[in-house]
């Protein structure tokens, strides 16, 4: 045990002198520590920066993105609107020209269907001369009628000269 007793003697007188060096290494420790937490926090300051230098970057790069985008659609929907509207307006108007040749038809349609009555009754005056020309015909179909009465008429009439010849 003597070993022991030897180390502690040498230890207590040593200790103080190991505690001072141990002090200066902790504190040498201790500054080395804060050098290096300044350097680090000036590295992520640094990286903070960086990140913050790009990541407004990519907000702007993305917002004139999306504002590019937001016009090209805005101008694709006016064109669409535009589009659509002269094809409403052609339709419109091409129904509306079928509406007004529609009522026109119509309208000729009852003109003429009124008009026929206002012929009917002019042209019974017309319809006399019409008339006329049938009857004219039915005179035509009497007189055959006529011509074979006088031709009866005649037959008897040679019969009956005929006859007399026969008895004389």
């Amino acid at each position: 045990m003597a070993i022991f007793d030897r180390i502690k003697k040498i230890f207590s007188k040593n200790a103080p002198e190991v505690a001072k060096v141990a002090g200066a290494i902790g504190a040498d420790v201790a500054h080395e520590t804060a050098e290096v937490v300044e350097e680090v926090k000036k590295v992520v300051a640094a990286a903070a920066k960086d990140a913050e230098k790009k990541v407004t970057a990519a907000a702007k790069t993305a917002e004139k993105k999306v504002t590019a985008a937001t016009k090209k659609a805005d101008a694709a929907v006016t064109k669409a609107v535009k589009t659509a509207d002269k094809a409403a307006t052609t339709a419109t108007k091409t129904a509306s020209k079928a509406v007004q040749t529609g009522a026109k038809v119509v309208a000729s349609r009852t003109a003429a269907a009124a008009a026929k009555p206002a012929a009917a009754k002019k042209p019974a005056a017309a319809k006399a001369p019409a008339a006329k020309k049938p009857a004219a015909a039915k005179p035509a179909a009497a007189k055959p009628a006529a011509a074979a009465k006088p031709a009866a008429a005649k037959a008897p009439a040679a019969k009956k000269p005929a006859a007399p010849k026969a008895d004389a």
